[in-house]
């Protein structure tokens, strides 16, 4: 399938690589993106107090990692209004995924949707993975996200594999053996 042209962001937005005065921004997007997944599906997604927190610290940590890459599109005022992370990862044996660029997180504000931001910052993570190496870009969408998957598809993946979730009873906990003695 050709790859689709290059996207440009709004001329009102700078996309670039995340630097520490955007992690605030990025956190608080990577937190809307988990309680959205968490609403989509409760038993799949875990959420955790202070997510913004969270995403902070790990984001903060991944954007000096040199197989990572974190990008921050800001707005002239200095907001971060939408952000990508993926990463390099290796063969995956269990999933017989051969080493990749892995799109982790695409979040972007929804006043500052379909303006082609989210597909420049699609086109900056991708250009940024092939850089360091990868020969493609895997990303998984929410199976209750239609829309993110159709405008993926209009950026050129298509449909690999589909991720059931089933839900077990839990294990009756086990009494513990007194010590003898």
């Amino acid at each position: 399938m050709p790859r689709p042209p290059a996207s440009r962001p709004p001329p009102a937005v700078e996309l670039r690589p995340a630097t520490p005065d955007d992690l605030a921004g990025c956190a608080r997007l990577g937190a809307r993106l988990t309680r959205m997944h968490h609403r989509l599906d409760p038993g799949r997604f875990f959420t955790w107090p202070d997510l913004e927190a969270g995403y902070r610290w790990w984001l903060g940590k991944e954007r000096r990692n040199r197989k990572a890459v974190v990008l921050a599109a800001v707005a002239r005022s200095g907001r971060v209004v939408g952000y990508a992370y993926g990463r390099l990862e290796p063969r995956d044996w269990n999933t017989l995924r051969d080493a990749c660029g892995v799109g982790v997180d695409l979040m972007v504000e929804p006043r500052w949707r379909r303006r082609g931001l989210g597909t420049a910052l699609v086109e900056a993570l991708a250009a940024a993975l092939a850089a360091r190496g990868a020969p493609r870009l895997v990303l998984q969408v929410a199976a209750r996200n239609p829309a993110a998957a159709r405008a993926f598809a209009r950026m050129g993946f298509r449909t690999t594999m589909l991720e059931l979730t089933r839900e077990l009873p839990k294990a009756p906990r086990r009494r513990q053996a007194r010590p003898q003695g």
